[in-house]
This record gives C-alpha cells, structure tokens and sequence, in this order.
C-alpha cells in the first residue's frame, strides 16, 4: 500500500498552515429537514431574479457550438465592455468570476513576508488571497457608514506592502467611497503597491447614486485594475464571469501571462454580452433589489436591530440576540441568512435581499426569532 502520509514539501508550506475549506451553505447543506425547494436563500448575495431573456437565449444559442474551444481573448465581449467603461479593450482582462482575478492578482503581486491591507469586515476572498501567498493579512476597521476607511488604510501601508483591496460598495456592509475618497487613496499609495478596486456591486452602488471612478483613476502611478462581476446585478453567478478593468497595459499583460487560455466558456461570453445589452432590464432587477432592501432596513429597524446603510443586494445588521442563534432558528422556519466572522463585528447578520415574498417571510419568521 502507498504511503499517505503528508509529505514535508507537498502542499506549499502556507498552504499546509491553512484550515481545511469550508463551503458556502446552500439549501441542500440545510439541517433544518425542510425540503430544499421551499428554503429561502438569503445568504449568498446572489440575485432571486433571472437574467434578461435575451441572455437565456443567447447562452442557449451558444450551446450548439460548445464542442469548440471558446475565444480566448474574449473579443466580442471586451469590444463591448470597452465602449461603456472608456477602457481600452486590451486592457479588458475577462475572468472565471471576480474569485480567479483574485487569485491571479496574488499570485502575481505578492511573495512570502509580504502584506496585504483589507477593510473589515469584506470579502473573505482576499484573506485566502493573502494566505496562499504566504504573504500577511492587515485587516483595517470599515467606517461607521460601512465604507471602507482610506485614511486609517493609508496608515496601516508599509514597505512590506504589496496589494492593497479597496471594496466599493464594501460586501458585507454595503457602504461606498466617493471618486475623490477612491482618487485621494490612490495617490496616497506607494507605487510599489498593487491597488484593486473590488466593484462587485458597481451597478448597485451607481443605482444608488454613487459615482463612476475610473476616468479620475487615469493619472495615478500606483498600478491599479477594477474588478467588476455578472454575478450581481445581471443574475448570472452560476455562469461565473468576471472581468478585470486595469489601469495600464503592463497591468493587463501581467493577467494575460498567468491566466488559463480558454478561461471563460463559450455560453458565458455570450451570456454576459446579451445581459450587458439589456439595460432595461438590469435597471429592472436594480430597482427591484433597491425596493426589497429598503423594506428590509426598516423592517429589521423596528425590529430592533441595528443595519449599516447598506447600497448593495445585502444588509448587515447588528441583532438583540446572538447571531448564531438567530441564523439556526431562521433555517429552522425555512430562511438562510448568514452572520459575520470578522473580528470586532461578531454581532452582525448579513441578509441577502430577495422576492417581496422573501421579505414578507423574512421579517415574519425574524420577528417571531427576537420575540422568543
């Protein structure tokens, strides 16, 4: 029999430091023994309502032609991408969701002693990011509005800084940063800092009144790229594409160097171009999301708890009752939501907005949960 013993050399010693993975609960993770079916999933800031019919079509189109590889340099889609952002399509780089333009950015900017600085709470991505690198997590608290704090971020660089991740609107707490903030950030870094601007929820925060950063970004040295996804506001997380909008050439050439050559499928790419040509109705989905959420923030008001201000598809709140606790009585009525792991915020829920029935059965179930 062969010898199953770890071995001293394989995995990377960071990656042997690392816990063993855990999975994103969906429904069929739910111990509740309610049929998977009629569970709410309100924990993974997905959107509940598909993506525009013309993408449906579009990616059932490209269904025929999948016995052929893909466009590696995913040329319909970036010429697309480049006539509405300004940024030239060679600097476009099309991704396996915003998750593999993470991996890609630590893999090339960061070595072992090296630190990353973070908002937090945020994305958990970016710890792993650090982690895998062998490089040093340097988490930074977010503001009392849930944006990220740039002034105490910009204190926390040092020449050990190689990657610094800037999330606006921030996932989990929904707060977003002004151009000047992005702009002022930018400039105050190190050029030997890499800077990604994580816009996950770029068309939520613009549907909410925020503002477009990246004409200001063109005159700053510090090498940067903006990381925008489908998954969010277009309805497509299960098809995963994401895209990279970098801030010059040598940025851009970097990603193609180390990326996967046929990266994103054939029925993804034209998925994404479909939905990104349908305006109406992503402003639809947009506006639904905007309606749901407000009726969400006031509901778990009056309920007693404590919400950030969020823009994005989620709420983060602050609830009278432990939010382990709270969480396992909601799945038991038939809901998943999430709480916070960061540090310092402990006492926070994380709510993913869904249907108005979701909401109604939300704010039902949650107000029979603190009543108990």
């Amino acid at each position: 029999m062969a010898d199953t013993s770890p071995s001293r050399t394989f995995p990377k010693a960071p990656i042997q430091a690392l816990p063993a993975p855990g999975w994103p609960p969906t429904q069929r993770d739910s111990k509740s023994g309610i049929d998977p079916t009629k569970i709410r999933r309100m924990n993974l800031n997905e959107s509940p309502f598909p993506p525009s019919p013309k993408a449906v079509a579009a990616m059932q189109e490209a269904v025929t032609r999948v016995n052929y590889y893909p466009d590696p340099q995913w040329r319909d889609l970036t010429a697309a991408l480049s006539a509405r952002t300004g940024i030239a399509a060679n600097r476009i780089i099309v991704g396996h969701g915003s998750d593999e333009l993470i991996v890609q950015i630590g893999r090339l900017a960061l070595s072992e002693g090296d630190e990353v600085v973070v908002p937090t709470p945020s994305f958990p991505g970016y710890s792993k990011c650090a982690a895998v690198n062998g490089a040093k997590l340097v988490p930074v608290p977010v503001r009392q509005d849930g944006s990220p704090d740039i002034d105490g971020m910009l204190e926390a660089v040092t020449p050990r800084t190689r990657l610094v991740f800037l999330a606006t609107p921030n996932n989990p707490t929904g707060g977003m940063l002004t151009t000047e903030e992005v702009v002022r950030f930018a400039r105050g870094l190190p050029t030997t800092t890499m800077l990604v601007i994580d816009e996950a929820y770029y068309e939520h925060g613009r549907h909410a009144g925020g503002e477009e950063h990246l004409a200001a970004l063109a005159g700053v040295a510090v090498p940067w790229a903006a990381f925008r996804t489908f998954s969010k506001a277009y309805g497509m997380a299960g098809m995963r594409i994401g895209y990279a909008l970098c801030g010059s050439d040598a940025v851009a050439e970097a990603f193609q160097k180390i990326r996967s050559v046929f990266n994103v499928s054939t029925v993804a790419q034209a998925g994404a171009l479909a939905a990104l040509q349908d305006e109406d109705h992503t402003r639809s989905i947009l506006e639904r999301t905007r309606i749901e959420r407000e009726r969400i923030i006031a509901g778990i008001t009056r309920l007693g708890c404590e919400p950030f201000p969020s823009v994005g598809n989620f709420i983060a709140a602050k609830t009278p009752k432990p939010p382990a606790t709270v969480c396992a009585e909601l799945e038991d009525r038939g809901i998943m939501i999430s709480r916070l792991m960061a540090p310092g915020f402990d006492g926070y829920i994380r709510i993913t907005t869904g249907t108005a029935d979701d909401t109604d059965a939300l704010l039902a179930a949650l107000a029979e949960v603190l009543a108990a």
